[in-house]
């Protein structure tokens, strides 16, 4: 989902009868979550309150959900305290005079390039290619560390955080001043709490999304493109999952192959928390333009 032709409307299927209540089963126990959802639909997930979240790091906690109706999908969720000390946020920096705008790497790489503790997947790009360190163009706006390097999409949204670490979607026209970091997208999943997506053609998807109060940033990923494991969601599916978690406003980022999510395994390397699929091979990951990464502190602090 790199490539510049995907910047066309996706052709709508319609989707005949109705969805199958869905069994929703979160598979890692840990803190219960409080904070109030925006309202699902079609897939009838559970509410906030009613996922189980795992804490990874301070300020970090991760879980997974998955349906197996009207299609298997599996989900992996990381909710984000964003005044939590220690919290810091880094998009892929601009490769300077290189052509294009970044070189692209895996996901896995940026986070151990940068020794991020979280990283995610970001805007979708062109070209796509097989070989990291190969210059590759965003195709949306992107700002890293108060360097906006690509310019906004005239269509599509965008994901901003201030440096304060105060997050936000916004729609054309961006106003990017008192942003310091920033990834375009594609259109809104999620506008004050209604779905504002389409039924359209499953892929894998990354979402992120911002809590209605402001205090918790979403980033999702939903696995596809694998029969009878997750087959991937609609973008209205997506906003369903991003509400069910918690998210009040959330942007459909770039997905497909591209899809990842990566967190630190604390011995300098990195551990894939979702299953990729690039070129049709499952657990490849896409060499890609740019990354959302998060810094934080770990859970226990290491005795000096």
């Amino acid at each position: 989902m790199g490539m510049r032709r995907l910047f066309c409307r996706d052709r709508m299927v319609v989707l005949v009868g109705f969805f199958v209540v869905s069994t929703i089963s979160a598979t890692i126990a840990g803190e219960l979550s409080k904070v109030p959802g925006a309202t699902t639909g079609s897939l009838q997930l559970r509410p906030a309150a009613e996922h189980r979240w795992r804490p990874i790091f301070r300020g970090i906690v991760h879980t997974t959900a998955e349906t197996s109706t009207p299609v298997p999908m599996k989900v992996n969720a990381l909710r984000v305290h964003l005044k939590e000390p220690g919290i810091e946020f880094l998009v892929t920096p601009s490769n300077g005079e290189t052509p294009l705008d970044t070189t692209g790497t895996r996901t896995s790489t940026f986070l151990r390039t940068y020794k991020c503790q979280v990283a995610v997947n970001a805007s979708p790009f062109a070209p796509v290619v097989q070989k990291e360190q190969t210059p590759e163009d965003v195709l949306g706006l992107s700002m890293s560390r108060g360097d906006r390097y690509s310019p906004a999409n005239d269509t599509y949204g965008t994901l901003l955080i201030a440096k304060d670490n105060k997050a936000w979607v916004a729609t054309p026209p961006i106003n990017t001043k008192k942003a310091y970091n920033a990834v375009g997208g594609f259109r809104l999943l999620l506008k004050d709490g209604k779905n504002v997506a389409t039924n359209d053609v499953r892929h894998p998807r990354t979402a992120a999304g911002v809590s209605q109060d402001g205090r918790f940033l979403y980033l999702i990923v939903i696995d596809g493109r694998e029969k009878g494991y997750s087959e991937g969601a609609t973008t209205a599916e997506t906003a369903e999952w991003m509400g069910s978690f918690g998210a009040w406003n959330a942007l459909n980022l770039d997905g497909g192959g591209s899809s990842a999510m990566v967190i630190a395994d604390g011995h300098g390397g990195a551990k894939v928390l979702n299953r990729p699929i690039d070129l049709g091979i499952p657990g490849k990951e896409r060499v890609v333009a740019n990354h959302l990464g998060i810094f934080a502190k770990p859970l226990q602090e290491t005795a000096k």
